[in-house]
């Protein structure tokens, strides 16, 4: 991904706190004619610097099967947001702020025993405290059984790029405006841009 070094986010602690609260991306591979993606649930891990993600795929989905032959790349998005050239104090072209991190590692077929572990997981992840929380431990051998149709997998990461464009390039007045604009949309991306400014 090119990343214009004013967009960099080089603190590990930033990308890997942006990535926690945003457990959904697309994994790209090759087929070898074209390249294929899917959309999935991830789970973020971390130990001793070392940066790996869990997740799965629907078994029909061929992607799988030859996952573990190349070098995959994970994309995860956070808000984006058009941002109007009206907002500025002067003349100058429209953009659009965003932000993104691709992370590129190797993928290791989970056994059986290792994603019941990741689904178990998944739900503990997002069913939280709520009050009728689904746990996989109640779950019925029949919907337990759902597991058999896909396929977890990990990705080792060895190397990840982050971009966050939030107007960084904008005077104190137009940043205000444009993060005053987008508020009054209801776009996400004026919280993120408030946060990002602290």
């Amino acid at each position: 991904m090119y990343v214009p070094k004013l967009y960099a986010v080089n603190d590990p602690k930033e990308v890997h706190a942006f990535l926690k609260a945003h457990p959904f991306g697309t994994v790209v591979t090759h087929d070898g004619q074209k390249p294929i993606a899917t959309h999935v649930p991830l789970r973020f891990h971390e130990e001793e610097g070392h940066v790996w993600f869990t997740t799965h795929v629907a078994k029909n989905n061929p992607q799988w099967r030859s996952i573990e032959d190349q070098t995959v790349l994970l994309i995860v998005q956070g808000p984006n947001a058009y941002v109007s050239a009206s907002w500025y104090g002067h003349e100058d072209v429209s953009t659009w702020n965003y932000q993104a991190v691709h992370a590129y590692g190797q993928a290791t077929i989970m056994n059986e025993a290792q994603l019941e572990e990741e689904l178990e997981g998944l739900l503990q992840d997002h069913e939280g405290d709520r009050e009728h929380a689904v746990v996989w431990e109640e779950l019925s051998e029949p919907v337990q059984r759902q597991k058999y149709g896909v396929v977890g997998f990990r990705i080792d990461i060895s190397e990840m790029q982050a971009a966050f464009k939030l107007s960084q390039n904008r005077n104190e007045t137009d940043y205000t405006r444009i993060v005053s604009e987008l508020e009054q949309t209801g776009c996400p991306m004026a919280d993120v841009m408030r946060e990002h400014k602290k």
